[in-house]
This record gives C-alpha cells, structure tokens and sequence, in this order.
C-alpha cells in the first residue's frame, strides 16, 4: 500500500521560527550592547501568590545530589564539548560591568559598596542583643543532631538557641557569629545571630510545651531542660554561653533547590545553577571552610515588604563553618564529598593503599578553633560535604569574582568582625585572624593566577585631564613578588591604536576622550601577560562613565 510522504511544511515552519528567533535574540544583544544600560537591580521581589512550603527530603539532599545531578552533568555533551574548547556556560545573571546585581538572593555590600567597621560588626542585626533574663522557653527538642531550645525574651522576640559542645567551648557560637557577618557582608541574606548568655535558673517553661522522644510525647520538664543542657559547654558563673538566631520575618516555604527553578515562584527566571552568586560562593565558602551547605541548611520565606509579597533566598546554619561542626576534629571536612567517588576509585586501585582524607587526622589547634588551619589548605580542591551543581559550574570568572569580594576584607574589618565572636581566649582571635589572612592569600594566588588581577575601574578627572583609574589586586594583596606594567590599546572608531605600557595603574585619556571609547589593558609580570580586560567608556553628562567591563 502506497502512503504519502510527510508534508515538509511543518518542518519548513520549525526552521522559520527557530530563524525567527535565532535574528530577535540577536538583535537583542545588539540592542543592550547599544544601550549599555548597567542593571543593578534584578526586580524579583513582584507580588506572587503565597507558595507551598517546599519538603526536602533524603532523595534531595543525598539521593539527587550525589548520584543523579552528577550523572546529568556526565552525560551532557554540550557541556563536555564547552569544556573542551575553554568555553563553559558563563554565569547568566551578569550585568554589564561584569558584576551580580541587586535580588532576592543577593544584595551588593562591601566589596562595591564599603561599609563602615560597625557596620560589619553589626552585620543583619537589627536591634540589641537579646536579654534572656526571665526568658521563656516556647519550644524544645531532644532528638536530632543537636538538642536545643527557643526562647522569648524580656521584648517578645523570638530566637532559636545552640548550644556549644561542653568539649569545645565557643567554638561553634563563635564561627556562626564570624560566618554570619562575613556572608552577609559579602550580600548574602543570613539570619541575626548574636552571641548571648543564659541562666537556666530564671527560664520558665511556657505551659503546653512538649518534649518528643521517638513515638512518645510528654510535657516538658526541669528535668528535660536539664538533660538538654547536660553536654554544653557551661561558664564557670554558671551561665551557658549560646548562640541565638532571631526568628526570620515571613513564613517559611522551605529550603531551595541548588538545581533548576522553583515552579511556584512566578520571579525565579534564573536556574539556580547558573546564578552567580551561588557559583562564585565557592571560593566564600572555602575560605570560612562553610562546608555544609546543604539544601537544609537553606531557607525561602514568604516576606511582605514594601507592600509586596514574595521569596527571599536565605543562608541559614554556619556552626559548621571555620573549625566549627558537631564533630570538629573530621579532618574530612572540606576535603571530600560525602560520596567521593573519586577517592573511592583511588583506594580502590591501590589495593588501600591511597590515603584519603577520610583516613586522616589533624592536631586541635584549640577548643575554639577545632582544627580550622591555613598549612594544609587546597582552594582548589576544596569541597563541601554534598556535591552543588553551581560549585560544578563555577567558571574562572566566577571564582574571581568570589575572590574580588573576599579581598575587599581589610585586616583590620576582620580583626573587629572576629571581635564579635567574644572570645575568652585573645590567642584564639588572632589565630583565627592569621589563618582567614593566610587562607585569603591561597585562594587569591590560585584564583588569579590565570585571570587578570585588575579591578575596582574608575573613570576621573586629573591636572591632564581625564583618566581611567584601577586597582591591581596582586599588588595590593602583596601576592606578587615582580612588579608589573600595564600595557593598553585604544579604540574610539573601531580602530585599534598600537599598544603602549605605564608603569602605574592609571592610564590618561586627554582632555576629551570622545563620545565611545574601549581601552583593552593587559597586566604584564615577568614577561607574561595576563587575559585581557576591556573596559569601555562613555560620555554623559557632566563627564564620563564607565559602560563595559568584558573580562571574557
């Protein structure tokens, strides 16, 4: 039996369209090109409906992560293929002067917006610290990984309270102090955490408060309170040393997902993997040794602000931070995934005889330092406990951008962040110290090492007229044993001039540089040119400003 063959209509319209497209993304690009508008502000926070609260469970946090996602990434040719050709998928929430603004996720702070040093000690506190005298005890538990409590104080604020291990006094109050303030100084949303002190002798138990003990369930007790506190650390007046993190404003939808998008939030346009907030965390997060960042330990609330409605994305839980953790002399920690198949094939091909991370031991520095130490560290190699597809994407433009906001830490803003963590030792803040500043050297002389150091552009008048002004990070940071000249090229009508070099960062323009003008700067060491930057600057009224950075 004869049949017709299939109509090429359907397909001819396929390609028209695909063509269609394929011209209005072009044109698009060419149209922000034009414009060089720079975004600052990515208007996520729209009224949404309210979402379901989001469960995860071991098939997110475990199953997904370490076998699932992995797999999709192992099977991706597309991406092999970008790898291959030194091409990966850059960051897609990058504006033009390669910089992440303003969201729901993130809000630029420090590093292009200085804060003041009490600024940085505050942090996201908003108010005083709490007064826990004659506080009441709302909620309990005994189960989980960590007993704790929650309280209402003398205000009617709400806090959760952890407890530091008895062994380890101030170790893991004082890293979710330090980690709170560093994160969101970096302009991450984090809760407020204060380093408090409570008497169980003047906590009341709020009547109705029960305690669950696998299917069992009883009204709580003095007792309870007692076995509570039975292994934290406890000060010589009699007082627990604790830290309280204030109850978040909004209700809470769970944790986020680290892959893809959430279907119920109308604003979330981004996949989560390609954001570079979340990529460039990273190299955040192994400086503070953040290890455990888990979706759990992440938060979406459902905030009302401004007269709208929708999710913020939270960081919450950084116990586990610096040497911090429930059991800090894991040498592991920051070493090797969960599931480490790589290292489990090296054991495996050596008959055991490969040593992995797992198998080895450190010296505790202190009880308040656990065994957070700079001798060993390998920024590049650095692991959180859970495999994260934006850290598996995390390109070099992102780990510099990481860097740059790590670098903008003087030691003197650490030395009064660290200061917030009262610590009873002096020994251990200025270990603390020594070792985030020698860690932060590592990371920048790894991180930079292939991309160009120059950073912080701007554009300004001089006695010769205007010019473009910049920063050369391994100078400033003393990772640079040469000196270094600056060689650029100019281009205001498509035309390249020939290359000239300055020996400082600072390059003349004229009295009047024209309305479009790109300069191309290569930062020169020991004979050896770094990638180059290209900056491009634009006239506006009252002077001139800058429209570009491309460090692709």
């Amino acid at each position: 039996m004869w049949t017709s063959a299939p109509s090429s209509k359907p397909m001819r319209k396929t390609k028209t369209l695909l063509a269609l497209l394929t011209i209005l993304a072009t044109l698009g690009v060419v149209q922000a090109r034009k414009n060089d508008a720079v975004i600052w502000t990515d208007y996520d926070f729209k009224n949404i409906p309210e979402p379901k609260v989001r469960d995860v469970g071991y098939y997110d946090y475990f199953f997904k992560t370490e076998f699932i996602e992995p797999v999709k990434r192992g099977t991706d040719i597309p991406r092999w293929i970008r790898h291959a050709v030194g091409s990966p998928r850059q960051a897609s929430n990058v504006n033009a002067l390669d910089e992440v603004p303003d969201s729901s996720w993130f809000t630029n702070r420090h590093a292009l917006r200085r804060m003041t040093i009490e600024q940085l000690v505050k942090g996201p506190n908003q108010g005083n610290p709490p007064d826990f005298v004659n506080a009441v005890i709302t909620r309990a538990k005994l189960e989980g990984v960590t007993p704790g409590l929650q309280l209402t104080d003398a205000t009617g604020q709400s806090y959760l309270i952890k407890f530091d291990n008895k062994d380890y006094p101030e170790l893991q109050s004082g890293a979710e102090v330090i980690s709170t303030k560093i994160l969101y100084a970096s302009g991450y949303n984090v809760p407020e955490n204060y380093i408090a002190y409570i008497d169980p002798e003047t906590l009341t138990i709020k009547p109705g408060v029960e305690i669950h003990e696998g299917k069992k369930t009883h009204a709580m007790t003095r007792e309870d309170l007692a076995r509570i506190l039975q292994n934290a650390a406890r000060r010589p007046d009699g007082r627990y040393r604790v830290l309280a993190s204030k109850i978040l404003k909004g209700s809470p939808k769970g944790p986020f997902a680290y892959v893809g998008l959430r279907s119920d939030d109308p604003n979330d346009l981004i996949p989560h993997e390609h954001r570079r907030e979340l990529r460039g965390l990273r190299v955040i997060a192994s400086w503070i040794n953040h290890w455990d960042l888990k979706e759990m330990n992440t938060l979406d609330m459902y905030v009302d602000e401004n007269g709208r409605k929708f999710l913020r994305h939270y960081f919450i839980d950084f116990g586990s931070s610096l040497g911090g953790g429930r059991f800090p002399m894991e040498y592991s920690r920051g070493r090797e995934y969960v599931f480490d198949v790589g290292n489990m094939m090296k054991e495996l091909f050596t008959l055991g005889f490969a040593v992995t991370p797992e198998e080895k031991t450190a010296a505790l520095v202190s009880p308040e330092m656990g065994i957070f130490s700079a001798s060993d560290f390998d920024p590049g190699g650095w692991k959180t406990s859970f495999q994260m597809a934006p850290f598996e994407n995390m390109t070099q433009r992102d780990a510099a951008w990481g860097t740059r906001i790590i670098l903008s830490f003087s030691e003197d803003e650490l030395r009064n962040i660290i200061g917030a963590a009262e610590y009873s030792n002096p020994k251990a803040a200025e270990y603390l110290l020594r070792t985030l500043l020698e860690r932060r050297q590592q990371i920048a002389s790894h991180w930079l090492k292939d991309a160009s150091p120059l950073a912080n552009f701007a554009v300004a008048k001089s006695a010769n007229g205007i010019e473009l002004g910049f920063e050369d990070l391994l100078a400033t940071q003393d990772l640079a044993a040469a000196r270094a000249e600056y060689r650029y090229e100019f281009s205001s009508n498509g035309h390249w001039s020939e290359s000239m070099t300055t020996a400082v960062p600072k390059i003349a323009l004229g009295d009047a540089p024209g309305a479009s003008t790109d300069i191309r700067i290569w930062c020169v060491r020991d004979r050896k040119a770094s990638r180059p930057v290209l900056v491009s600057i634009r006239s506006k009224s009252g002077g001139y400003g800058i429209a570009r950075i491309d460090r692709s």
